[in-house]
Protein backbone atom coordinates (compact mmCIF):
# COMPACT_ATOMS: atom_id res chain seq x y z
CA UNK A 1 0.00 0.00 0.00
CA UNK A 2 1.52 3.45 -0.83
CA UNK A 3 -0.49 6.56 0.82
CA UNK A 4 -0.44 10.42 1.16
CA UNK A 5 -1.88 12.89 4.01
CA UNK A 6 -2.33 15.56 5.60
CA UNK A 7 -3.35 16.84 9.58
CA UNK A 8 -4.06 20.21 9.78
CA UNK A 9 -4.63 22.37 13.04
CA UNK A 10 -6.01 25.60 11.22
CA UNK A 11 -8.91 26.22 8.64
CA UNK A 12 -7.92 24.73 5.68
CA UNK A 13 -9.35 23.96 1.98
CA UNK A 14 -9.97 20.69 1.92
CA UNK A 15 -7.19 18.74 -0.29
CA UNK A 16 -8.72 15.47 -0.75
CA UNK A 17 -8.66 15.88 -4.92
CA UNK A 18 -5.52 17.51 -5.00
CA UNK A 19 -3.71 14.77 -2.84
CA UNK A 20 -5.55 11.92 -4.77
CA UNK A 21 -4.65 13.48 -8.44
CA UNK A 22 -0.67 13.19 -7.01
CA UNK A 23 -1.35 9.69 -5.42
CA UNK A 24 -2.58 8.62 -8.74
CA UNK A 25 0.23 8.74 -10.64
CA UNK A 26 1.75 5.79 -8.76
CA UNK A 27 -1.54 3.44 -8.44
CA UNK A 28 -3.12 1.12 -10.81
CA UNK A 29 -6.81 2.46 -9.75
CA UNK A 30 -8.09 5.78 -8.63
CA UNK A 31 -6.77 6.25 -4.96
CA UNK A 32 -9.70 6.37 -2.17
CA UNK A 33 -9.96 9.20 0.26
CA UNK A 34 -10.64 8.96 3.80
CA UNK A 35 -11.94 12.16 5.71
CA UNK A 36 -11.72 12.16 9.77
CA UNK A 37 -11.84 15.32 11.65
CA UNK A 38 -8.97 16.92 10.87
CA UNK A 39 -7.33 13.83 8.99
CA UNK A 40 -7.35 13.46 5.05
CA UNK A 41 -5.90 10.21 4.11
CA UNK A 42 -5.71 8.83 0.46
CA UNK A 43 -4.70 5.50 -0.07
CA UNK A 44 -4.13 3.22 -3.43
CA UNK A 45 -1.76 0.35 -4.36
CA UNK A 46 1.08 -0.28 -6.56
CA UNK A 47 0.10 -3.86 -7.26
CA UNK A 48 -3.91 -5.47 -6.24
CA UNK A 49 -2.69 -9.01 -6.81
CA UNK A 50 0.08 -9.30 -4.22
CA UNK A 51 -0.51 -6.35 -2.12
CA UNK A 52 -3.47 -7.69 0.64
CA UNK A 53 -3.18 -4.58 2.76
CA UNK A 54 -6.37 -2.72 3.95
CA UNK A 55 -7.87 -0.07 6.17
CA UNK A 56 -9.58 -0.57 8.84
CA UNK A 57 -11.94 2.26 10.41
CA UNK A 58 -13.88 3.20 13.63
CA UNK A 59 -14.72 6.64 14.81
CA UNK A 60 -11.63 7.96 16.39
CA UNK A 61 -9.03 6.06 13.94
CA UNK A 62 -7.83 4.58 10.74
CA UNK A 63 -5.08 1.83 10.75
CA UNK A 64 -3.57 0.50 7.10
CA UNK A 65 -1.31 -2.31 6.35
CA UNK A 66 -2.47 -5.82 7.82
CA UNK A 67 -2.99 -6.85 11.76
CA UNK A 68 -4.23 -10.31 13.12
CA UNK A 69 -5.62 -11.36 16.08
CA UNK A 70 -3.18 -11.81 18.98
CA UNK A 71 -5.81 -14.38 20.95
CA UNK A 72 -7.46 -16.00 17.96
CA UNK A 73 -4.49 -15.75 15.37
CA UNK A 74 -6.43 -14.74 12.84
CA UNK A 75 -6.90 -12.04 10.94
CA UNK A 76 -8.36 -9.17 12.86
CA UNK A 77 -11.62 -8.67 11.80
CA UNK A 78 -13.06 -5.00 10.77
CA UNK A 79 -16.48 -5.06 12.63
CA UNK A 80 -13.79 -5.69 15.63
CA UNK A 81 -12.13 -3.01 14.98
CA UNK A 82 -14.88 -0.82 14.83
CA UNK A 83 -15.94 -2.04 18.29
CA UNK A 84 -12.94 -0.66 19.84
CA UNK A 85 -13.26 2.69 19.38
CA UNK A 86 -13.84 3.82 22.76
CA UNK A 87 -10.51 2.27 24.13
CA UNK A 88 -7.29 4.06 23.82
CA UNK A 89 -4.57 2.89 21.46
CA UNK A 90 -2.58 1.16 24.49
CA UNK A 91 -5.60 -0.99 24.81
CA UNK A 92 -6.29 -1.15 21.04
CA UNK A 93 -2.92 -2.03 19.89
CA UNK A 94 -2.22 -4.92 22.54
CA UNK A 95 -4.91 -7.33 21.05
CA UNK A 96 -2.96 -6.86 17.46
CA UNK A 97 -0.24 -7.46 15.68
CA UNK A 98 0.93 -7.37 12.30
CA UNK A 99 2.22 -4.80 9.62
CA UNK A 100 0.20 -1.45 10.52
CA UNK A 101 0.81 2.59 10.87
CA UNK A 102 -2.34 3.55 12.96
CA UNK A 103 -3.92 7.04 13.43
CA UNK A 104 -5.71 8.33 15.89
CA UNK A 105 -7.15 11.90 16.67
CA UNK A 106 -8.65 13.19 20.01
CA UNK A 107 -10.94 15.88 18.95
CA UNK A 108 -11.43 17.34 22.59
CA UNK A 109 -7.32 18.12 22.98
CA UNK A 110 -6.62 18.24 18.94
CA UNK A 111 -4.34 15.84 19.12
CA UNK A 112 -2.93 13.13 16.64
CA UNK A 113 -1.23 10.04 18.17
CA UNK A 114 0.41 7.91 15.19
CA UNK A 115 1.93 4.59 16.10
CA UNK A 116 3.85 2.18 13.58
CA UNK A 117 4.62 -1.78 13.92
CA UNK A 118 7.30 -3.26 15.35
CA UNK A 119 8.92 -3.73 12.01
CA UNK A 120 8.46 -0.68 10.61
CA UNK A 121 7.28 -1.90 6.79
CA UNK A 122 5.03 0.47 6.30
CA UNK A 123 7.19 3.49 6.50
CA UNK A 124 5.54 6.72 7.36
CA UNK A 125 7.20 10.18 6.74
CA UNK A 126 6.23 13.68 7.45
CA UNK A 127 6.92 17.50 6.68
CA UNK A 128 6.51 19.83 8.93
CA UNK A 129 4.39 23.23 7.88
CA UNK A 130 5.61 26.29 10.07
CA UNK A 131 1.81 26.57 10.93
CA UNK A 132 1.48 23.43 13.00
CA UNK A 133 0.30 21.17 9.59
CA UNK A 134 1.54 17.96 8.63
CA UNK A 135 1.98 16.63 5.30
CA UNK A 136 3.02 12.62 5.33
CA UNK A 137 3.36 9.72 2.97
CA UNK A 138 4.67 6.03 2.73
CA UNK A 139 7.42 7.78 0.50
CA UNK A 140 9.57 10.82 0.36
CA UNK A 141 9.09 11.09 -3.35
CA UNK A 142 5.47 12.35 -3.02
CA UNK A 143 5.66 14.33 -0.26
CA UNK A 144 8.16 16.20 -2.46
CA UNK A 145 5.68 15.98 -5.49
CA UNK A 146 3.22 17.82 -3.15
CA UNK A 147 5.51 20.02 -2.03
CA UNK A 148 6.94 20.95 -5.38
CA UNK A 149 10.06 21.53 -4.44
CA UNK A 150 13.85 19.54 -5.14
CA UNK A 151 14.52 17.56 -2.36
CA UNK A 152 17.40 19.26 0.54
CA UNK A 153 20.44 16.67 0.54
CA UNK A 154 20.77 15.93 4.73
CA UNK A 155 24.67 15.38 4.69
CA UNK A 156 24.51 14.43 8.62
CA UNK A 157 22.28 11.53 8.02
CA UNK A 158 24.64 10.68 4.73
CA UNK A 159 27.57 10.75 6.51
CA UNK A 160 26.45 8.92 9.43
CA UNK A 161 25.20 5.93 7.05
CA UNK A 162 28.80 5.85 5.14
CA UNK A 163 30.27 5.60 8.86
CA UNK A 164 27.59 2.99 11.05
CA UNK A 165 25.46 1.80 8.43
CA UNK A 166 21.71 1.05 8.44
CA UNK A 167 20.01 2.69 11.32
CA UNK A 168 16.21 3.18 12.30
CA UNK A 169 16.63 6.97 13.07
CA UNK A 170 13.71 10.06 12.80
CA UNK A 171 16.34 11.77 10.28
CA UNK A 172 16.17 11.16 6.80
CA UNK A 173 18.46 11.83 4.11
CA UNK A 174 16.57 14.64 3.46
CA UNK A 175 16.05 18.34 5.16
CA UNK A 176 12.55 18.83 6.83
CA UNK A 177 11.82 15.13 5.82
CA UNK A 178 11.60 12.96 8.90
CA UNK A 179 10.45 9.35 10.14
CA UNK A 180 8.72 7.58 12.34
CA UNK A 181 11.11 4.74 13.58
CA UNK A 182 9.40 1.12 14.30
CA UNK A 183 7.42 0.50 17.31
CA UNK A 184 7.14 4.12 17.61
CA UNK A 185 4.52 6.68 18.90
CA UNK A 186 4.42 10.22 16.88
CA UNK A 187 2.16 12.13 19.15
CA UNK A 188 1.52 15.98 16.91
CA UNK A 189 -0.14 19.12 18.60
CA UNK A 190 -0.37 22.11 16.73
CA UNK A 191 2.84 23.24 19.19
CA UNK A 192 4.66 20.27 19.24
CA UNK A 193 5.94 17.21 18.22
CA UNK A 194 7.54 14.01 20.54
CA UNK A 195 8.40 10.64 19.05
CA UNK A 196 8.45 7.89 22.24
CA UNK A 197 8.88 3.84 21.43
CA UNK A 198 5.60 2.06 21.76
CA UNK A 199 6.68 -1.00 22.26
CA UNK A 200 10.21 -2.59 24.32
CA UNK A 201 10.43 -6.24 23.54
CA UNK A 202 12.67 -6.23 26.82
CA UNK A 203 8.61 -6.27 28.03
CA UNK A 204 8.34 -10.36 27.57
CA UNK A 205 11.51 -11.22 29.80
CA UNK A 206 10.19 -12.82 32.57
CA UNK A 207 6.71 -12.70 32.00
CA UNK A 208 5.83 -15.50 29.88
CA UNK A 209 7.82 -19.20 29.93
CA UNK A 210 9.43 -20.04 27.28
CA UNK A 211 8.70 -24.01 28.01
CA UNK A 212 5.10 -23.16 27.50
CA UNK A 213 5.30 -23.45 23.87
CA UNK A 214 8.79 -23.97 21.17
CA UNK A 215 10.10 -21.70 18.35
CA UNK A 216 8.00 -24.02 16.10
CA UNK A 217 4.65 -23.55 17.65
CA UNK A 218 5.29 -19.65 17.91
CA UNK A 219 6.26 -19.79 13.80
CA UNK A 220 3.70 -21.06 12.71
CA UNK A 221 1.18 -19.61 14.64
CA UNK A 222 2.78 -16.57 12.94
CA UNK A 223 2.97 -17.60 9.79
CA UNK A 224 -0.18 -19.63 9.25
CA UNK A 225 -2.62 -15.73 9.28
CA UNK A 226 -0.08 -13.65 7.37
CA UNK A 227 -0.10 -16.03 4.29
CA UNK A 228 -3.01 -17.09 4.10
CA UNK A 229 -4.55 -14.76 1.33
CA UNK A 230 -2.06 -16.04 -1.42
CA UNK A 231 -1.51 -18.40 -3.52
CA UNK A 232 2.04 -18.97 -3.91
CA UNK A 233 4.41 -18.73 -0.82
CA UNK A 234 8.00 -19.10 -1.91
CA UNK A 235 10.80 -19.27 0.59
CA UNK A 236 14.35 -17.79 0.05
CA UNK A 237 16.03 -20.85 0.93
CA UNK A 238 19.70 -21.15 1.72
CA UNK A 239 19.84 -24.08 3.27
CA UNK A 240 21.00 -22.55 6.81
CA UNK A 241 19.39 -22.99 9.79
CA UNK A 242 16.73 -20.07 9.59
CA UNK A 243 15.62 -20.16 5.89
CA UNK A 244 15.16 -23.82 6.26
CA UNK A 245 13.18 -23.71 9.37
CA UNK A 246 10.67 -21.97 7.73
CA UNK A 247 10.00 -24.33 4.89
CA UNK A 248 9.45 -26.68 7.08
CA UNK A 249 6.85 -24.86 9.83
CA UNK A 250 5.22 -23.67 6.22
CA UNK A 251 4.83 -27.29 4.91
CA UNK A 252 2.92 -27.88 7.82
CA UNK A 253 0.11 -25.61 7.72
CA UNK A 254 -0.29 -24.08 3.66
CA UNK A 255 -3.51 -25.13 2.74
CA UNK A 256 -4.74 -27.36 -0.23
CA UNK A 257 -5.22 -24.14 -2.59
CA UNK A 258 -2.02 -22.85 -2.18
CA UNK A 259 1.35 -23.87 -3.72
CA UNK A 260 4.86 -23.74 -1.57
CA UNK A 261 7.89 -23.62 -3.12
CA UNK A 262 11.71 -22.36 -2.96
CA UNK A 263 14.48 -20.56 -4.06
CA UNK A 264 18.10 -20.60 -4.42
CA UNK A 265 20.57 -18.62 -5.90
CA UNK A 266 23.87 -19.51 -6.13
CA UNK A 267 27.28 -18.55 -8.77
CA UNK A 268 28.45 -21.76 -10.12
CA UNK A 269 32.59 -20.43 -9.62
CA UNK A 270 32.17 -18.96 -6.19
CA UNK A 271 31.99 -22.00 -3.62
CA UNK A 272 31.56 -19.68 -0.58
CA UNK A 273 28.02 -18.51 -1.87
CA UNK A 274 27.07 -21.91 -3.48
CA UNK A 275 24.69 -23.67 -0.87
CA UNK A 276 23.26 -25.38 -3.23
CA UNK A 277 23.40 -28.87 -1.64
CA UNK A 278 21.90 -27.79 1.74
CA UNK A 279 18.60 -26.13 -0.56
CA UNK A 280 18.29 -29.34 -2.07
CA UNK A 281 18.71 -31.52 0.92
CA UNK A 282 15.28 -29.46 2.82
CA UNK A 283 13.23 -29.62 -0.31
CA UNK A 284 14.15 -33.13 -0.91
CA UNK A 285 13.01 -34.08 2.52
CA UNK A 286 9.59 -31.76 2.59
CA UNK A 287 8.69 -33.14 -1.09
CA UNK A 288 8.56 -29.15 -2.37
CA UNK A 289 10.22 -27.55 -6.19
CA UNK A 290 13.43 -25.95 -5.42
CA UNK A 291 13.90 -23.06 -8.25
CA UNK A 292 17.37 -22.65 -8.65
CA UNK A 293 18.93 -19.36 -10.27
CA UNK A 294 22.68 -18.86 -11.02
CA UNK A 295 23.19 -15.37 -10.72
CA UNK A 296 26.37 -15.44 -12.83
CA UNK A 297 25.03 -12.88 -15.11
CA UNK A 298 23.77 -10.89 -12.85
CA UNK A 299 26.47 -9.43 -10.50
CA UNK A 300 26.69 -6.67 -7.93
CA UNK A 301 26.72 -3.83 -9.99
CA UNK A 302 25.81 -5.23 -13.11
CA UNK A 303 22.99 -2.59 -14.84
CA UNK A 304 19.48 -2.87 -13.88
CA UNK A 305 16.99 -3.74 -16.04
CA UNK A 306 13.84 -1.90 -14.65
CA UNK A 307 12.81 1.40 -13.65
CA UNK A 308 11.01 1.29 -10.02
CA UNK A 309 7.77 3.06 -9.40
CA UNK A 310 9.48 5.07 -6.80
CA UNK A 311 13.10 6.61 -6.01
CA UNK A 312 14.32 4.61 -2.68
CA UNK A 313 13.53 6.21 0.31
CA UNK A 314 16.87 6.06 1.63
CA UNK A 315 20.23 4.04 0.81
CA UNK A 316 20.65 1.02 1.75
CA UNK A 317 23.22 -1.47 0.33
CA UNK A 318 21.22 -3.91 -1.98
CA UNK A 319 21.69 -0.40 -4.18
CA UNK A 320 24.62 -2.02 -5.52
CA UNK A 321 23.25 -5.09 -6.13
CA UNK A 322 19.69 -3.92 -8.54
CA UNK A 323 20.27 -6.70 -11.32
CA UNK A 324 20.68 -9.57 -8.86
CA UNK A 325 17.25 -8.59 -7.30
CA UNK A 326 15.65 -8.37 -10.08
CA UNK A 327 17.09 -11.72 -11.33
CA UNK A 328 15.39 -13.29 -8.14
CA UNK A 329 12.12 -11.28 -8.43
CA UNK A 330 12.11 -12.87 -12.02
CA UNK A 331 11.90 -16.17 -10.62
CA UNK A 332 9.50 -15.87 -8.15
CA UNK A 333 6.12 -17.87 -8.72
CA UNK A 334 3.50 -16.39 -10.86
CA UNK A 335 -0.42 -17.24 -11.27
CA UNK A 336 -1.59 -15.71 -8.62
CA UNK A 337 -0.49 -13.63 -5.55
CA UNK A 338 2.41 -14.82 -4.01
CA UNK A 339 4.60 -13.79 -0.21
CA UNK A 340 8.15 -14.40 -0.53
CA UNK A 341 9.27 -15.29 2.94
CA UNK A 342 12.91 -14.46 3.97
CA UNK A 343 14.86 -16.48 7.04
CA UNK A 344 16.81 -13.07 7.66
CA UNK A 345 16.32 -11.47 11.08
CA UNK A 346 16.32 -14.92 13.28
CA UNK A 347 20.17 -14.37 13.62
CA UNK A 348 19.64 -11.06 15.33
CA UNK A 349 16.89 -12.11 17.92
CA UNK A 350 18.03 -15.81 18.55
CA UNK A 351 21.74 -13.84 18.90
CA UNK A 352 23.92 -15.29 16.26
CA UNK A 353 26.84 -15.02 17.58
CA UNK A 354 26.19 -15.30 20.83
CA UNK A 355 26.74 -12.53 23.69
CA UNK A 356 30.31 -12.81 25.39
CA UNK A 357 27.99 -11.30 28.02
CA UNK A 358 25.90 -13.80 28.33
CA UNK A 359 27.88 -15.05 31.86
CA UNK A 360 27.38 -11.65 33.31
CA UNK A 361 23.46 -12.07 32.61
CA UNK A 362 23.94 -15.89 34.36
CA UNK A 363 25.95 -14.52 37.28
CA UNK A 364 23.29 -11.55 38.04
CA UNK A 365 20.63 -14.23 37.99
CA UNK A 366 21.53 -17.11 39.39
CA UNK A 367 24.59 -16.18 41.26
CA UNK A 368 28.58 -17.56 40.71
CA UNK A 369 27.34 -21.18 41.13
CA UNK A 370 27.18 -22.61 37.65
CA UNK A 371 29.00 -19.84 36.43
CA UNK A 372 32.44 -21.69 35.55
CA UNK A 373 30.54 -23.64 32.91
CA UNK A 374 29.18 -20.80 31.24
CA UNK A 375 32.17 -19.29 30.79
CA UNK A 376 33.89 -22.13 28.90
CA UNK A 377 31.07 -23.17 27.18
CA UNK A 378 31.33 -19.56 25.94
CA UNK A 379 34.76 -19.66 25.86
CA UNK A 380 34.86 -22.35 23.66
CA UNK A 381 32.66 -21.32 21.33
CA UNK A 382 34.28 -18.08 20.16
CA UNK A 383 37.95 -19.77 20.56
CA UNK A 384 39.13 -16.66 22.73
CA UNK A 385 41.37 -16.52 25.37
CA UNK A 386 39.50 -17.30 28.67
CA UNK A 387 41.35 -14.32 30.47
CA UNK A 388 39.85 -11.87 27.77
CA UNK A 389 35.96 -12.89 28.05
CA UNK A 390 36.22 -13.30 32.15
CA UNK A 391 37.58 -9.30 31.63
CA UNK A 392 34.56 -8.23 29.47
CA UNK A 393 32.03 -9.61 31.58
CA UNK A 394 33.61 -8.21 34.90
CA UNK A 395 33.25 -4.73 33.24
CA UNK A 396 29.56 -5.47 32.21
CA UNK A 397 29.31 -6.63 36.45
CA UNK A 398 30.52 -3.55 37.22
CA UNK A 399 28.84 -1.57 34.94
CA UNK A 400 25.55 -2.97 36.06
CA UNK A 401 26.06 -2.96 40.10
CA UNK A 402 27.85 0.47 40.75
CA UNK A 403 27.37 2.55 37.78
CA UNK A 404 24.00 1.40 36.27
CA UNK A 405 22.59 1.49 32.49
CA UNK A 406 25.07 4.24 30.54
CA UNK A 407 22.59 3.49 27.77
CA UNK A 408 23.54 4.12 24.22
CA UNK A 409 24.26 7.95 23.67
CA UNK A 410 25.73 7.69 20.14
CA UNK A 411 25.40 5.30 17.26
CA UNK A 412 28.58 2.78 16.98
CA UNK A 413 30.29 1.54 13.42
CA UNK A 414 29.87 -2.06 13.94
CA UNK A 415 31.72 -2.72 11.06
CA UNK A 416 34.86 -2.51 11.45
CA UNK A 417 37.71 -0.45 11.05
CA UNK A 418 37.32 3.00 9.40
CA UNK A 419 39.22 3.64 6.96
CA UNK A 420 42.00 6.84 6.10
CA UNK A 421 39.96 8.02 2.60
CA UNK A 422 37.24 8.77 5.04
CA UNK A 423 38.00 12.56 5.65
CA UNK A 424 37.22 14.37 8.89
CA UNK A 425 34.53 15.89 7.49
CA UNK A 426 32.66 13.32 7.11
CA UNK A 427 33.29 12.81 11.09
CA UNK A 428 32.06 15.62 11.98
CA UNK A 429 29.19 15.42 10.26
CA UNK A 430 27.78 12.41 11.82
CA UNK A 431 25.61 12.37 14.50
CA UNK A 432 24.82 11.38 17.74
CA UNK A 433 20.85 11.05 17.18
CA UNK A 434 21.45 8.32 14.35
CA UNK A 435 20.03 5.54 16.30
CA UNK A 436 16.34 4.24 16.92
CA UNK A 437 14.57 6.36 20.00
CA UNK A 438 14.33 3.22 22.73
CA UNK A 439 17.61 3.66 23.52
CA UNK A 440 16.49 6.91 25.96
CA UNK A 441 14.04 5.06 27.34
CA UNK A 442 15.56 1.24 28.52
CA UNK A 443 14.84 0.61 31.67
CA UNK A 444 17.61 1.36 34.56
CA UNK A 445 20.47 -1.28 35.40
CA UNK A 446 19.23 -3.49 32.00
CA UNK A 447 20.89 -7.28 31.79
CA UNK A 448 24.59 -6.47 30.04
CA UNK A 449 24.21 -9.52 27.57
CA UNK A 450 20.06 -8.58 27.09
CA UNK A 451 21.59 -4.85 26.29
CA UNK A 452 22.99 -6.40 23.29
CA UNK A 453 20.04 -8.00 22.11
CA UNK A 454 18.67 -4.79 21.97
CA UNK A 455 21.90 -3.73 19.54
CA UNK A 456 21.22 -6.57 17.67
CA UNK A 457 17.48 -6.50 16.96
CA UNK A 458 17.40 -2.92 15.92
CA UNK A 459 20.53 -3.84 13.52
CA UNK A 460 18.13 -6.63 12.09
CA UNK A 461 15.07 -4.24 12.17
CA UNK A 462 16.88 -1.29 9.95
CA UNK A 463 18.21 -3.70 7.70
CA UNK A 464 14.63 -4.64 6.19
CA UNK A 465 13.37 -1.00 6.03
CA UNK A 466 14.62 -0.20 2.31
CA UNK A 467 13.71 -2.63 -0.55
CA UNK A 468 13.52 -1.76 -4.12
CA UNK A 469 10.94 -4.41 -5.12
CA UNK A 470 7.86 -1.93 -4.30
CA UNK A 471 5.07 -3.95 -5.97
CA UNK A 472 6.35 -7.72 -3.97
CA UNK A 473 7.92 -7.21 -0.92
CA UNK A 474 9.75 -9.53 1.00
CA UNK A 475 8.45 -10.72 4.25
CA UNK A 476 10.43 -11.17 7.68
CA UNK A 477 8.55 -13.85 9.55
CA UNK A 478 11.37 -13.97 12.59
CA UNK A 479 11.46 -9.80 13.08
CA UNK A 480 7.58 -10.26 13.20
CA UNK A 481 6.62 -9.28 16.91
CA UNK A 482 5.32 -12.75 18.57
CA UNK A 483 8.55 -14.10 17.25
CA UNK A 484 10.55 -11.53 18.56
CA UNK A 485 9.05 -11.01 21.85
CA UNK A 486 9.25 -15.21 21.72
CA UNK A 487 13.12 -15.16 21.55
CA UNK A 488 13.59 -12.31 23.88
CA UNK A 489 11.77 -14.46 26.43
CA UNK A 490 14.78 -16.80 27.39
CA UNK A 491 17.76 -15.25 28.92
CA UNK A 492 20.42 -14.52 26.67
CA UNK A 493 22.70 -17.76 28.51
CA UNK A 494 19.91 -20.02 27.33
CA UNK A 495 20.65 -19.34 23.25
CA UNK A 496 23.29 -21.22 22.94
CA UNK A 497 24.06 -24.87 23.91
CA UNK A 498 26.56 -27.89 23.30
CA UNK A 499 28.59 -25.58 20.49
CA UNK A 500 25.59 -24.51 18.97
CA UNK A 501 24.15 -20.64 18.64
CA UNK A 502 20.50 -20.35 18.08
CA UNK A 503 19.70 -23.17 20.58
CA UNK A 504 16.23 -23.08 20.87
CA UNK A 505 15.25 -22.55 17.27
CA UNK A 506 17.47 -26.04 16.22
CA UNK A 507 16.28 -28.05 18.26
CA UNK A 508 12.79 -27.38 18.42
CA UNK A 509 12.51 -27.78 14.62
CA UNK A 510 14.84 -30.85 14.70
CA UNK A 511 12.52 -32.89 17.56
CA UNK A 512 9.26 -31.63 15.71
CA UNK A 513 10.51 -32.58 12.16
CA UNK A 514 12.84 -35.61 12.92
CA UNK A 515 15.82 -33.38 11.02
CA UNK A 516 19.11 -33.40 11.36
CA UNK A 517 19.56 -30.22 8.84
CA UNK A 518 18.87 -27.56 10.95
CA UNK A 519 22.37 -29.09 12.94
CA UNK A 520 24.14 -27.71 9.96
CA UNK A 521 27.13 -25.14 11.42
CA UNK A 522 28.54 -23.25 8.48
CA UNK A 523 27.02 -20.51 6.87
CA UNK A 524 27.47 -19.46 2.94
CA UNK A 525 28.68 -15.39 2.60
CA UNK A 526 28.58 -13.80 -0.88
CA UNK A 527 31.99 -11.58 -0.20
CA UNK A 528 33.28 -13.51 -3.44
CA UNK A 529 30.46 -12.41 -5.32
CA UNK A 530 30.30 -8.96 -4.19
CA UNK A 531 34.30 -9.25 -5.37
CA UNK A 532 33.60 -10.46 -8.63
CA UNK A 533 30.91 -8.36 -9.15
CA UNK A 534 33.08 -5.25 -8.47
CA UNK A 535 35.82 -6.51 -11.03
CA UNK A 536 33.63 -6.99 -13.68
CA UNK A 537 32.32 -3.67 -13.80
CA UNK A 538 35.70 -1.57 -12.84
CA UNK A 539 35.10 1.04 -14.59
CA UNK A 540 31.45 1.51 -13.93
CA UNK A 541 32.21 1.44 -10.01
CA UNK A 542 35.01 3.66 -10.81
CA UNK A 543 33.38 6.33 -12.29
CA UNK A 544 30.08 6.55 -9.71
CA UNK A 545 32.85 6.57 -6.58
CA UNK A 546 35.47 8.60 -7.82
CA UNK A 547 33.48 11.05 -9.44
CA UNK A 548 30.75 10.95 -6.62
CA UNK A 549 29.32 13.70 -4.66
CA UNK A 550 31.14 12.55 -1.50
CA UNK A 551 34.28 12.86 -3.20
CA UNK A 552 32.82 16.65 -4.76
CA UNK A 553 32.04 17.77 -1.59
CA UNK A 554 35.26 16.69 -0.65
CA UNK A 555 34.31 13.99 1.92
CA UNK A 556 36.40 11.35 0.00
CA UNK A 557 40.49 11.23 -0.25
CA UNK A 558 40.14 10.21 -3.92
CA UNK A 559 43.52 8.40 -4.26
CA UNK A 560 42.78 6.28 -1.38
CA UNK A 561 39.45 5.13 -2.07
CA UNK A 562 40.93 4.42 -5.70
CA UNK A 563 43.61 1.90 -3.94
CA UNK A 564 40.40 0.23 -1.99
CA UNK A 565 38.32 -0.27 -5.25
CA UNK A 566 41.42 -2.03 -6.70
CA UNK A 567 42.50 -4.23 -4.09
CA UNK A 568 38.52 -5.23 -3.42
CA UNK A 569 38.49 -6.27 -6.83
CA UNK A 570 41.68 -7.73 -6.79
CA UNK A 571 39.93 -9.86 -3.58
CA UNK A 572 41.18 -8.05 -0.72
CA UNK A 573 37.91 -7.32 1.90
CA UNK A 574 39.59 -4.85 4.42
CA UNK A 575 37.07 -1.73 3.64
CA UNK A 576 34.61 -3.43 2.39
CA UNK A 577 31.42 -2.72 4.44
CA UNK A 578 32.77 1.49 4.09
CA UNK A 579 33.20 0.60 0.37
CA UNK A 580 29.72 -0.69 -0.05
CA UNK A 581 28.38 2.25 2.26
CA UNK A 582 29.69 4.93 -0.49
CA UNK A 583 28.63 2.84 -2.97
CA UNK A 584 25.10 2.57 -2.39
CA UNK A 585 24.94 6.26 -1.33
CA UNK A 586 26.35 7.25 -4.74
CA UNK A 587 23.62 5.19 -6.26
CA UNK A 588 21.37 6.70 -4.13
CA UNK A 589 22.50 10.35 -5.02
CA UNK A 590 21.88 9.26 -8.87
CA UNK A 591 18.52 7.91 -8.36
CA UNK A 592 17.41 11.33 -7.18
CA UNK A 593 19.57 12.96 -9.45
CA UNK A 594 17.81 11.61 -12.49
CA UNK A 595 14.64 11.74 -11.33
CA UNK A 596 12.66 14.40 -12.43
CA UNK A 597 11.63 16.04 -9.50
Amino acid sequence: MIYLGFIHFNDAPDRGQELSSILEVYTHTTPTVVRKNSLTLCYGKLSNVHDMDEIWENASSVLMGRIFDKVQQCSFKKQDFKNVSPLNKEEVLEKIWGKYVYINSNKKVSQFEIVIDSTGQLPFFYYLFSDGNVLFSSDIEIIFKVLSQKPEINWTYLCSYLVYGNSSAIQTPFKSIYELPPACCLKITKNERRTEPFWNPLRSYKTSVPQESDAVGILQATLKPWIEPYKNICVSLSGGLDSSSLVYCLKNIIKEDQTLSALNYFHTSVKSSNELIHARKVCQETGIKLIEIDVSHSLPFDPSCQKQPLNPNKPFPGLIGLRWLENIADHIPIGGSCAFISGHGSDHIFMCSPSKKSVADYIIEKGLKGSKEQLKNITQFYRDPLLSILKENMMSLGSHFFWGCLGKKASKNTQGEIPDWIKQGVHQKTSSDFIHPIYEHLPPQILPGKYEQIDVLYEGLASIHMEMNQVNRTYYPFLYKPVVEFAFSFPTYSLFDKGYDRYPLRKAVSDHFKTEAVWRRDKGETTGILQLGTKNNLAYVLDICLEGQFVKQGLIDREGLHKTIILISNGDIKHLFPFMHLASLEIFLKCWKESSL
